[in-house]
């Protein structure tokens, strides 16, 4: 199965390539900490946290991971081009099945303000996996010799 950081890294490695006019990266903070440089803007991923489905056969239950994307646009892409950055995302993230998952979902998408010279906007998405419990492997005999008579 796949862990939590190859998955938000597969998710980072699609926005890129979706958005490559905005720095994306992880950022867990608040957005008004970000210390935004780049002259368009920015989309942040976190990881919202996770609900489980009850135990399957006492070895797995489906882990539904919920995320987020802050997009913070510099003043000069305020109005229309807000609309392409946020459409391109949207479309990145929709259907997107990171490793060992199914395809995402969008679950929300809100306009948090504009301060300070930049708009903010936070997409919601989920994807579901699956957690596995860690099994204790019963010892297993190996073939040390291989004899070619053949045994009465």
């Amino acid at each position: 199965m796949a862990s939590t950081s190859q998955i938000v890294g597969a998710l980072l490695a699609r926005l890129r390539g979706a958005a490559p006019q905005l720095t994306v990266e992880y950022y867990a903070g608040a957005e008004d900490d970000y210390p935004l440089a780049h002259p368009r803007g920015a989309a942040l991923l976190c990881l919202r946290g996770s609900q489980f489905g009850p135990l399957r056969d006492g070895y797995g239950q489906v882990r539904t991971l919920q995320l987020a994307i802050t997009v913070l646009l510099n003043q000069r892409d305020a109005g229309l081009g807000d609309c392409d950055a946020l459409d391109a995302i949207r479309r990145a993230c929709l259907g997107f099945a990171p490793p060992d998952c199914q395809p995402a979902w969008l679950l929300s998408e809100t306009f948090l303000g504009y301060r300070d010279g930049v708009a903010r906007y936070a997409i919601a998405l989920a994807t579901d996996t699956l957690q596995v419990t860690e099994a204790d492997l019963e010892p297993v005999i190996m073939l040390n010799a291989v004899s070619y008579e053949e045994q009465p």
